[in-house]
């Protein structure tokens, strides 16, 4: 795109060559760094495209091949100015554009994201904005790199990040890493204990004393692993009890109650296929309306399509034109059928279920059952599942500071 804008500026001509030996000519071309282009074979001769400069290098070259150039068309500015050299105002006018063209590729107008699924473009765009990255900057105040340690710094769930600006455009790339569920770890003495009613389907134990087994029902705030250990002398004796910080890895299956309920009836927004449009301009974020009606409906939604002026793909300018849709709707009662109702049901108890795995739960039953009771559909029952045991208990003093043999204390007594 650049090298055509550059070609425009410079100018060039469209040329045909007759003669006795046309594929010298382009070769000799070649071989002297003239640059052609789009040749193409017509009749006995050829076509194709060079620069007004390259075209003054031909004279050697057409007297050694003995061919003719015909010039069939010009192109770009240079012959543009020519042609209108006597509209001194359109000449003018082309000049101020060009400069003005060239004054906005200075700023970046149009900021694009992608990749985000957590973050919305608004929130990301404001936390640009808060560090002073906005449409309408100077490309020469945007550092990329800033803008990615910035981005990583303040999102730890963003695990990679891409700034780059193409022509009056900033494209910002983000990819989201699925960060572990954060452990709860403990640095005081502690137990862990059961966090539900259930049975232990599994236990690994790093530190403490296990208090249960594989197979062992439990029941709320039982002790799983005990943070107080024996320590023991000579003879099997007891020495003292001293506290640790339990660590293990415990599996239990247990249960969730669920529960959920909605009316059949309720009320439909139904578009009446009736709208308005209103149209405005935007010039750096500075809004003139256009045409707006001068009456909308009583019930409305507001959908906003917004095209932004540029050229080419990435050389976008601060202006910018909305249509404004007024689409007008009705409130209907309406009544879900059976089918309707089972679909959203099963919907939300998804929902549900995903919560759960995300958190690390492993569903083994889903017994909820789906149905309908007068005027409502009712989903209840229970999902049997498998999860960790993290609950951690602080451990009382009095737990291990009450047994001291008298070996321990000093006392010969």
């Amino acid at each position: 795109m650049l090298i055509r804008i550059v070609k425009w500026f410079r100018g060039y001509l469209l040329v045909r060559i007759k003669g006795y030996s046309p594929e010298r000519f382009v070769n000799l071309c070649s071989a002297k760094d003239i640059l052609i282009w789009d040749l193409k074979q017509v009749g006995e001769g050829y076509e194709f495209f060079i620069s007004v400069q390259g075209f003054r290098q031909l004279r050697p070259i057409v007297k050694k091949t003995k061919t003719r150039p015909y010039i069939k068309k010009r192109y770009g500015l240079p012959f543009l100015l020519h042609r209108y050299r006597k509209r001194k105002v359109f000449a003018i006018g082309v000049v101020l554009c060009c400069v003005l063209v060239y004054i906005m590729s200075l700023f970046i107008w149009e900021i694009s994201i992608s990749g985000e699924l957590k973050h919305t473009d608004e929130a990301i765009l404001k936390f640009l904005r808060n560090n002073n990255v906005y449409t309408g900057i100077q490309k020469e105040k945007v550092s990329c790199q800033e803008i990615e340690d910035k981005i990583r710094a303040m999102y730890p769930d963003i695990g990679w990040v891409s700034a780059e600006i193409r022509g009056t455009r900033l494209l910002i790339k983000i990819k989201e890493t699925n960060m572990p569920k954060t452990v709860e770890t403990r640095t005081e003495p502690c137990h862990i204990v059961a966090n539900k009613d259930g049975i232990i389907t599994s236990i690994i134990t790093r530190n403490g004393i296990p208090q249960v087994k594989t197979g062992t029902v439990v029941k709320k705030g039982d002790v799983l692993v005990s943070g107080v250990v024996d320590i023991m002398g000579d003879f099997d004796v007891l020495i003292r009890k001293e506290p640790v910080v339990s660590d293990a890895d415990i599996q239990m299956k247990t249960f969730y109650e669920y529960s959920d309920r909605f009316d059949l009836k309720y009320i439909k927004k139904q578009y009446t296929g009736e709208e308005k449009k209103a149209y405005s301009m935007s010039i750096n974020e500075n809004k003139i309306f256009l045409y707006s009606p001068l009456k909308v409906y009583k019930k409305y939604d507001i959908i906003d399509n917004d095209e932004k002026l540029r050229i080419g793909k990435n050389f976008y300018l601060p202006i910018s034109f909305t249509t404004t849709c007024y689409k007008e709707y009705e409130m209907i009662p309406s009544t879900y059928t059976q089918e309707e109702a089972n679909q959203i049901a099963k919907e939300k108890l998804q929902l549900y279920i995903d919560k759960l795995v995300e958190n690390g739960v492993t569903i083994l039953e889903n017994n909820v059952i789906i149905e309908f009771k007068g005027a409502k559909c009712v989903a209840s029952g229970k999902l049997i599942v498998e999860e960790s045991a993290t609950t951690f208990q602080s451990i009382d003093d009095s737990e291990w500071r009450n047994i001291e043999t008298d070996e321990y204390s000093g006392n010969d007594d």
